[in-house]
């Protein structure tokens, strides 16, 4: 294919390179002579392991070429099977992304497709959320020309100085658009590649490099308030860490890695106040670790105030300890999720096959008459009693059997999961947008 790669820095350097070493014939569009030149003459212009080496051969094979943006990158448009933004996204001041680059960019591209009769595939590797590029093209001129264009986002996993091995032997190859068309021509980049390959909607594409880099900031900030707090009673952060890492089950595993509600128990909300206490103790601060119990009670108050809002008052409440399978009401979010409601006057009905009142003993009870004094009152034996006059069903565990919630729903009673109610109660974006595909897992390449 003939390609034009926006952007010759790192991104752009290394997809150009990468992708001519696959065979394409590939273009570098930048405004800085200085990098055009570098490429030109078979070097590179940033340093990454390897990149010289792969910038020379292509160059030498005649299947790289590099060209400001004001001599024939108007003209490589017309002729392109694909363009591929891969620009730098700054931030400003105040943190948000600087489009100015990203913006001049889309008007070129506009600009250049005018002659072509075909649409263009337009690859964005730069990371970039989805209602800003959505935005970007919304805004830019001339609209004849910004129809023919079929933006999809391809997030670039690379890591500087490993960066070549990492776009060929990626974890994933992922791919995300509105047009099915357009996200089949940008996955046929990376043939003969093996890979895990996702389609997904734009959107879901976009947030995948913020959220790679979000987790690995997390985890470092993590092992180093866990060796900070190590250091206070004399342990070794760095063995705890080693230890840690050796639970492939629960601690490096897609174990709880899955937005949902809010977490409870005995053990999780107890043990973080321990270590805050520990830090308080020792006048040393632990921002990320006092963050999460905040950052927990803030997914039951988007919750309440969902239901808060609406117009059901007399609800059932469906699972009330804190997981499936257990009848321990510690710290149990749904308790506090119910105790917050009947203090606004709604009335519950709560069904749980896993809570037997006469069974509660010891901390167990203390915490259920704590917070919820009437529970033997409101608590009911089945589902079709806690259901029985019920405007709304409130969803906390899974112990409703689906055709039961259709026949609910068909008679006009509202069901709130709370696992999927943090994106029921979100605001509507001021950005434009669009649904995003479903996600589809395709077979590996």
């Amino acid at each position: 294919m003939r390609i034009v790669v926006f952007g010759g820095g790192y991104v752009g350097c290394v997809t150009a390179a990468c992708l001519a070493k696959m065979g394409h014939d590939v273009t570098i569009i930048d405004v800085v002579p200085s990098k055009v030149e570098a490429v030109r003459t078979g070097h590179s212009p940033i340093l990454e392991t390897g990149l010289d080496e792969l910038i020379r051969e292509g160059v030498a094979a005649g299947r790289l070429h590099a060209s400001l943006a004001e001599e024939e990158g108007e003209r490589r448009l017309v002729e392109a099977n694909m363009a591929v933004i891969c620009i730098g996204t700054p931030s400003r001041p105040n943190g948000v992304m600087d489009t100015r680059a990203l913006t001049r960019v889309f008007e070129s591209i506009a600009a250049g497709v005018e002659e072509r009769k075909e649409p263009l595939t337009v690859v964005v590797r730069s990371t970039a959320l989805a209602p800003i590029l959505r935005q970007i093209l919304a805004e830019a001129e001339p609209r004849e020309s910004v129809e023919k264009l079929r933006l999809v986002m391809n997030p670039e996993l690379l890591r500087e100085t490993t960066a070549i091995s990492d776009f060929f032997n990626p974890p994933m190859l992922v791919v995300g658009g509105d047009d099915p068309h357009a996200v089949d021509h940008a996955m046929s980049l990376y043939e003969g590649i093996q890979a895990p390959r996702f389609k997904v909607g734009l959107e879901t594409a976009s947030m995948l490099k913020y959220s790679c880099n979000a987790f690995h900031a997390l985890k470092i900030a993590f092992a180093n308030e866990i060796d900070t707090l190590a250091s206070l009673i004399g342990a070794d952060g760095k063995e705890v860490m080693n230890l840690l890492i050796q639970d492939k089950v629960l601690n490096i595993s897609p174990a709880y890695l899955r937005p949902g509600f809010a977490f409870g128990g005995s053990c999780l909300p107890k043990d973080l106040r321990a270590l805050e206490a520990l830090a308080r103790a020792n006048h040393q601060p632990v921002p990320l670790l006092s963050s999460v119990l905040p950052s927990n009670a803030q997914r039951i108050d988007q919750a309440f105030q969902l239901l808060l809002s609406g117009q059901a008052r007399r609800l059932a409440f469906i699972g009330l300890s804190f997981k499936k399978g257990s009848d321990d009401l510690r710290e149990s979010p749904y308790v506090e999720l119910a105790e917050r409601l009947l203090g606004k006057g709604f009335d519950l009905q709560i069904y749980d096959s896993d809570l037997d009142p006469e069974r509660l003993v010891g901390a167990n009870m203390a915490h259920a008459m704590e917070k919820l004094p009437h529970l033997a009152r409101i608590l009911v034996g089945s589902p079709e009693q806690a259901c029985a006059a019920a405007e709304a069903v409130v969803v906390c565990k899974r112990l409703l059997e689906p055709d039961f919630l259709k026949t609910l729903s068909s008679r006009g009673v509202l069901i709130h999961d709370v696992e999927r109610m943090a994106s029921e109660a979100r605001p509507e974006s001021l950005l434009p947008k669009r649904p995003a595909r479903a996600p589809e897992k395709a077979a590996h390449g």
